[in-house]
């Protein structure tokens, strides 16, 4: 639960950076949000990195392995909840990155 949590939390916080980019009028003003923007996505992919997302079971091998495959019906719903958290997070990114990449863009005629 405590990291169901803190992934509520991280998506919060980019969820407000976001917006606030989105809000930017100028390419100074977007500049001066990115070390706090790049900051928050380093964060965000920490955390995922520490909830098993590469490997199938994560961080569990051997006996713990085992022993999470006798309570794995009891224990999907949250790791099913866990990966959509993880799932929202990185489309969360992807789209601050494009929205990012869009806006420092030059225009071009």
């Amino acid at each position: 639960m405590e990291k169901m949590r803190q992934m509520d939390d991280y998506m919060k916080a980019m969820q407000i950076l976001h917006e606030k980019f989105l809000a930017s009028k100028t390419p100074e003003e977007r500049n001066a949000l990115m070390p706090e923007h790049m900051k928050a996505m380093q964060d965000a992919m920490a955390a995922m990195q520490g909830m098993g997302g590469k490997g199938g079971m994560g961080m569990m091998g051997g006996k713990e392995k085992g022993m999470m495959m006798d309570k794995m019906p009891a224990d999907m719903m949250a790791k099913h909840q866990m990966m959509e958290k993880r799932m929202d997070m990185m489309q969360s990114m992807m789209q601050m990155m494009m929205d990012r990449m869009h806006m420092q863009a030059p225009a071009t005629k």
